[in-house]
């Protein structure tokens, strides 16, 4: 009797070390709450980045484009005004020269853009039409990207223009690119079978996800719900979530749990220490998603709407930005209509000739 008694005591003993060792320790479970945390933090900062991102383009839209517009006009309209000085008297040679150069200057990144007019205009001011120009430009281009990215880049090919150039080149480097991707999945193959704790850990992830998701499905499921506004509010929960489960996105499920209001148990407690080690390493990895979409988002903004390269992003730099740009680009309408207004006076002609060979 006395030995059974030691046996079982023995045994419990036993378990309990297994499970103790199973069970993840505080440190772990505060480490991965921590970052549950900072994903939400940066997942709503990216949100709010995107919305104040909006929200400025609406105001640039309404703003910019239209004043940029306005300034087109005037120097077409400055073209087409000096187009029609020339075939009147009164001009030296040297002048008419360069009132020929001024308009082909001008007219060419009308022309270059589509513009018919300016580009007809251009050719019958210009001793070299645009047509050979752009030809030209290209064959300059491709004989350096030749150089630079090999002699199969654009053989064979003729190109007419720098924009048919710069798109072989962007199209060459896709496929390069989609080349080496795949020599290196495949050398990766070769190189690395998953081992049987990787194998574990990627199964330990699905199963925590797939548990977390089949709470949401069971919580949030439309069908048992009469009330038409709540139907499409889980509706529309439920279509994140099968966004979130799809993409393997634990914050997001964690942050539809919130939505769902579902009881917030601890995650980690239901959790052996293998199955929190996986998904601590998913969560970071999920960190530097987030982080490297915040940067991309910020440089897009930073290209969209001209941005100095170094300008933090938020609302009252976005603010002053627009208000800078806005009161330059009023300034340069104003110079445009005083010039145009100038231009029609023989004297006001010459003088403004005068301050453009200056520049």
């Amino acid at each position: 009797m006395k030995n059974t008694t030691l046996s079982s005591t023995t045994e419990i003993h036993a378990l309990s070390a297994v499970e103790q060792d199973e069970a993840p320790d505080s440190l772990e479970q505060a480490e991965f709450e921590f970052l549950i945390e900072q994903g939400k933090t940066l997942s709503s900062k990216l949100e709010a980045l995107k919305v104040l991102i909006d929200q400025h383009r609406r105001v640039y839209l309404s703003t910019v484009p239209v004043l940029q517009k306005k300034q087109d006009s005037l120097r077409r309209a400055m073209v087409l005004w000096l187009d029609q000085r020339l075939k009147g008297e009164g001009l030296t040679a040297r002048h008419e020269r360069l009132i020929r150069r001024l308009i082909c200057s001008i007219a060419m990144e009308f022309a270059l853009a589509g513009d018919r007019v300016m580009r007809a205009l251009h050719d019958v001011h210009s001793e070299e039409k645009l047509a050979d120009i752009e030809r030209a430009q290209a064959a300059e281009a491709q004989a350096y990207l030749k150089e630079a990215m090999g002699e199969e880049f654009g053989e064979h090919q003729v190109f007419e223009n720098l924009d048919d150039v710069l798109h072989a080149k962007f199209d060459f480097m896709r496929k390069e690119a989609e080349v080496r991707a795949r020599n290196r999945e495949a050398r990766r193959a070769k190189k690395k079978k998953m081992s049987p704790a990787d194998l574990q850990a990627a199964d330990d992830v699905e199963s925590a996800l797939r548990s977390l998701y089949r709470k949401l499905a069971s919580a949030l499921h439309p069908d048992r719900e009469s009330d038409e506004q709540v139907r499409s509010y889980k509706t529309q929960l439920m279509s994140e979530a099968n966004t979130a489960y799809e993409r393997r996105d634990l914050l997001a499920l964690l942050e539809l749990q919130s939505k769902a209001q579902l009881p917030e148990a601890t995650l980690t407690s239901a959790l052996a220490r293998k199955k929190l080690a996986a998904l601590t390493d998913l969560m970071r990895e999920r960190l530097t998603a987030l982080h490297r979409e915040i940067r991309d988002t910020e440089l897009q903004a930073t290209a969209e709407f001209v941005l100095p390269a170094s300008m933090t992003i938020h609302e009252a730099s976005l603010k002053n930005h627009l208000n800078s740009r806005k009161r330059e680009m009023l300034l340069e309408l104003r110079r445009l209509n005083e010039e145009l207004t100038s231009v029609k006076t023989d004297a006001g002609l010459k003088r403004w000739i005068k301050e453009q060979t200056l520049d």
